[in-house]
């Protein structure tokens, strides 16, 4: 059906890609490292790739951009793969995926692409069908914010999740088509307090729910997408990391956040944290009221 290139540096998840999506009908090539990516990406001319982000002698990124730059490769579709990929993954690749990696997932991705790709879509026309006003995920978030609130449990969880990860504001949100909802949280902001949340489009909380990826910002200032942003140029917030939380039928609701004014804070390591706490935010959420 295509040709797809896969980079990976980790053999065993490059080979399970390379065989889910053969048996998906693709003919599949891999490399080990960006540089051998690049040469083969010469060589065979893909219909699409899929990176890992890191990789051994060129991020996944670094090869992302090289292949925006260059207009024989510029319209390829790129899938990224990552444990929390950086945000200037989101302005040179189409789909992030999260490590560990749904091979499901993956090959839905890859024939999504192909097909918009076929069709003449552009990546903004492909990436409508994810956005926030999804009725049924709406009505899951509405299931959660209709029960009664149970804030001081929510808050010493927040709490927790700073102690965890060392990172000095945690939040718990939910997340609707035009705000984000603050559920509980600890060392916020007085003025996010007391708003009860922010306008959707200030928070890269509404990234993690359309796109279903984790977010992780080191430094907002050094980042075209957030430093205008009034959540970071207001608040003073540098370091970010988020990840999605899911209603039992799998809407991705809310998330899970936490941030600092010192650029860095936050790393991968913070958002493996934020992954294994996820299901207890659920329970509590759950059991408001």
């Amino acid at each position: 059906m295509a040709s797809i290139l896969v980079a990976e540096d980790d053999t065993d998840i490059a080979q399970l890609l390379a065989t889910v999506l053969s048996n998906a009908g693709h003919t599949v090539h891999t490399a080990p490292t960006g540089p051998a990516a690049l040469d083969m990406i010469g060589e065979t001319g893909p219909d699409l790739v899929i990176l890992d982000h890191h990789m051994p002698g060129m991020s996944g990124l670094d090869v992302a951009g090289r292949l925006r730059g260059d207009t024989a490769t510029a319209s390829i579709p790129l899938i990224m793969l990552s444990a929390a990929a950086p945000a200037a993954a989101r302005g040179l690749c189409d789909v992030t995926i999260s490590k560990p990696v749904r091979p499901k997932h993956v090959v839905e991705a890859a024939n999504e692409l192909l097909a918009a790709r076929r069709n003449g879509e552009t990546p903004e026309q492909h990436d409508a069908a994810h956005q926030l006003v999804d009725v049924e995920r709406l009505l899951a978030v509405s299931d959660f914010l209709t029960r009664p609130a149970h804030a001081d449990a929510l808050d010493a969880f927040a709490e927790r999740l700073t102690e965890l990860t060392g990172v000095p504001a945690a939040a718990i949100t939910l997340v609707l088509n035009d705000s984000v909802v603050v559920a509980g949280s600890h060392g916020m902001p007085r003025w996010v307090r007391e708003a009860g949340g922010v306008p959707a489009e200030w928070s890269p909380d509404t990234i993690v729910v359309a796109e279903d990826v984790p977010v992780l910002i080191s430094d907002s200032a050094a980042d075209e997408e957030y430093a205008t942003s009034p959540l970071f140029s207001v608040s003073g917030v540098r370091s970010y990391a988020s990840v999605p939380l899911h209603s039992p039928q799998g809407h991705v609701v809310g998330t899970l956040c936490v941030m600092d004014e010192t650029p860095g804070t936050c790393t991968e390591d913070t958002v493996q944290i934020l992954h294994s706490q996820r299901a207890q935010a659920l329970l509590l959420l759950a059991r408001a009221g």
